[in-house]
């Protein structure tokens, strides 16, 4: 879920439900690595580490006149096109994020209503729960169909040279000394490198040395815990392809790694702070009579035996009420929040602190769960209908659909309006009832597979063509399971964004070249009607996944699909009307559809939408639009034969043509050139739909073509063949 933003490049700190900020020590410098990052519940983005700031307005009516007296306008900076906005669904606030290469100090100046925020601040990331509207936060943006969060624009001038003005007039308070490493007694780090195993894996064990490096400041005697603690290390490692030396390698070679373990300000490898034994006041004080009583009797350790097994059948409840181990994808599946869980040390950071203390130290999660084993499933899969587990085709998969929509709400009579207004835009009347009972069907019967898909193009940009196929939809399942899919992404080799899809929308869809389409189309065939398709993950082994997603397409080509006049799955639809004006893009937009009611009352529209006479697994509606695309797409031969056909001119005024004389003339006529076997195939399909004869004449062997009167001329001669072809009007019977 978060693991998009450290990708991008972002540094994020974890944050708890229930919180707006991180509660943890040092988050501004030890963001969440992209392994945690699908695993925590929240996250924030740390603005110095991101090259990020954000402007924070808390009060709107008194930011607007702050800004206004120093050049600046709100309303401007929120309509901006490039304008990216965090939305937390409180009224009288906004929160803009821009790039700043060169971090600045956070200011509120009192009574302004609005905060600027980089050095020492983060800013709640969607889809993170806000705690007090139980809400996830949204990204919203100046121009709904061009923004995106991964292009944040730059700090405008005016506003840029606003905040340096407040930093001028607002000096910092002298700071508190920063914390620096080390600090820790060796005690308790003897106590704490004891509990660890020297034989762990080679990457863990290099991490004890980063943690004691940090806790003892790099001392010499942080090295020669990590020394001694290393030689009691009994397994061999593999230097090649046979068994070697023990994996202690010796003074010299440990401190090589000890002083490329640099925690100098600013940069921390790795910390122990968590894992340090619990203080004194975390167990049973010991009164000195009871320290000079006699050991504890045979019974009482059965007594303390039977209490750490129950605290470990505890910890181990806790893990597989919320964990199963999803066979295919080789990682565990957290239940709650219906996520696989990317790496192990995840686990460890989302349980650790749940976990009884053996020894001073916890219990490692990842350990308990691999000597106890979880429940397995097969597959991860995703249905709209169903729990975190669910059974397809005689495998069991872990669904990655967890309901966070809003509870339908009744639409006012003015948003009715808009709702129908936008749909009254398509001009045909069948095709307007098919798509609203589209998108009825998806949301009353959720995962249940619609075999068709909606195509609407125009030449006219902004005509609303992607609010009919793009916004709606992403609004009734929500924006995190609609994957909007460019042609590029479709040409992939990988597939796994199909995983959180309920929806998948084709934007601008064309590709170049007609193999190219033609290869798409082919492609996309089993997506639209198949119930089970073949699912390629990067970096994982293919799988089939049950198909619940339904689709729609948007496109600015008239032959955006080389369909032919056979193919049923295609509805398309050209909307001829003009772009949006200003005034209908905001009271669509800003008046509607980027409210908070839009999803909630879109989908109590939908769900109380007729499906009488709607069959998802049935055919689309042949439009006029669908005619004029096959014909669009169709090929130069293809499109030569079905105008003479309908014409009935050249050699179609006869009853039987010979397919080398087709072939002929469509290679003087066209730049193309087909083979005979093609001719033949197009000769006998729709709407020709002639029948293939091979006869003999002399020594010669032809192929032809009855195109009418089949049952006459399948039994004619190779001469009364050859006689009617010549002659042109001839026929058996006057041969006869």
């Amino acid at each position: 879920m978060f693991g998009i933003y450290v990708e991008h490049g972002w540094k994020i700190c974890a944050i708890e439900p229930g919180n707006k900020g991180p509660s943890y020590a040092k988050w501004q410098k030890n963001p969440i690595p992209l392994e945690a990052a699908d695993a925590i519940e929240g996250a924030g983005i740390i603005h110095t580490l991101s090259g990020t700031c954000a402007i924070d307005i808390d009060n709107m009516l008194l930011a607007k006149p702050f800004l206004a007296e120093r050049g600046v306008d709100i309303d401007a900076l929120l309509r901006d096109q490039k304008a990216v906005r965090i939305h937390s669904g409180r009224t009288n606030r906004a929160k803009l994020l821009y790039r700043l290469r060169k971090p600045l100090r956070t200011i509120k100046p009192k009574n302004s209503g609005i905060e600027f925020r980089c050095e020492g601040a983060q800013d709640v990331l969607p889809p993170t729960v806000h705690p007090d509207t139980k809400r996830p936060y949204e990204w919203r943006y100046g121009e709904p169909m061009l923004g995106d969060w991964r292009e944040l624009p730059p700090v405008p001038a005016n506003l840029l040279g606003v905040w340096r003005e407040l930093l001028t007039e607002h000096p910092p308070e002298e700071a508190p000394p920063e914390h620096t490493p080390g600090g820790h007694g060796l005690p308790e780090l003897e106590h704490w490198i004891r509990g660890q195993d020297p034989n762990m894996d080679y990457d863990d064990w290099v991490k004890v040395g980063m943690k004691l490096h940090h806790a003892t400041a790099g001392s010499q005697e942080g090295f020669d815990l990590w020394n001694n603690w290393s030689k009691t290390a009994t397994r061999k490692q593999r230097t090649g392809p046979k068994v070697g030396s023990p994996v202690y390698e010796g003074a010299g070679k440990l401190k090589i790694h000890w002083v490329s373990f640099v925690s100098s300000k600013g940069k921390v490898v790795a910390t122990v702070e968590h894992e340090l034994p619990a203080e004194a006041d975390e167990f049973e004080t010991i009164t000195p009579e009871a320290a000079a009583a006699p050991s504890k009797t045979q019974e009482a350790a059965k007594v303390d035996g039977e209490k750490a097994a129950e605290k470990r059948k505890e910890a181990l409840a806790i893990l597989t009420e919320r964990l199963v181990y999803v066979i295919s994808a080789e990682r565990y599946f957290d239940l709650k929040h219906h996520r696989i869980i990317n790496s192990d040390n995840a686990i460890e950071h989302m349980f650790t602190s749940r976990m009884p203390r053996r020894k001073g130290v916890r219990i490692n999660p990842v350990k308990l769960l691999k000597d106890v084993g979880a429940k397995q499933v097969d597959k991860l899969g995703f249905h709209p209908g169903r729990g975190a587990i669910f059974k397809a085709d005689g495998s069991t998969f872990a669904n990655n659909y967890i309901n966070r929509l809003p509870e339908p709400i009744p639409p006012k009579p003015d948003e009715v309006e808009k709702i129908e207004w936008l749909f009254g835009r398509i001009d045909d009347p069948e095709y307007r009832q098919w798509l609203k009972q589209f998108y009825a069907h998806a949301v009353q019967r959720p995962g249940v597979k619609i075999k068709s898909i909606p195509l609407i193009w125009s030449e006219i940009q902004r005509n609303g063509k992607s609010t009919l196929v793009k916004a709606i939809p992403q609004l009734l399942v929500g924006a995190a399971y609609s994957a909007d899919v460019s042609t590029a992404l479709l040409n992939s080799d990988f597939n796994d964004y199909l995983l959180d899809a309920w929806h998948v929308n084709l934007s601008e869809f064309r590709a170049g070249t007609r193999t190219d389409r033609t290869a798409n189309v082919a492609k996309l065939r089993a997506w639209i009607t198949d119930d089970v398709i073949p699912m390629h993950p990067k970096g994982g082994r293919g799988y089939s996944f049950p198909n619940h997603f339904f689709m729609t397409a948007s496109s600015n080509e008239d032959d955006a699909v080389p369909v032919d006049g056979l193919d049923e799955r295609w509805g398309i639809h050209t909307l001829d009307v003009p772009k949006f004006t200003h005034e209908e893009r905001k009271w669509i937009y800003h008046d509607y559809l980027l409210t908070d009611r839009a999803a909630p009352t879109l989908r109590h529209y939908f769900m109380n939408y007729t499906l009488a006479g709607f069959d998802a697994s049935g055919s689309a509606p042949t439009t006029l639009a669908k005619r004029e695309m096959v014909e669009a797409s169709m090929p130069r031969d293809a499109e030569l034969l079905y105008t003479l056909w309908e014409e009935k001119a050249e050699f179609f005024n006869r009853e039987v043509v010979l397919v080398s004389e087709v072939v002929q003339f469509i290679h003087k006529n066209t730049p193309v050139r087909p083979s005979a076997k093609r001719v033949g195939k197009l000769l006998a399909r729709p709407p020709i739909g002639g029948k293939a004869k091979v006869f003999r004449q002399g020594d010669k062997t032809y192929r032809a073509i009855i195109l009418k009167n089949y049952s006459r001329w399948a039994t004619a001669t190779g001469a009364e063949l050859i006689a009617h072809i010549s002659g042109g009007e001839e026929s058996i019977d006057m041969l006869e």
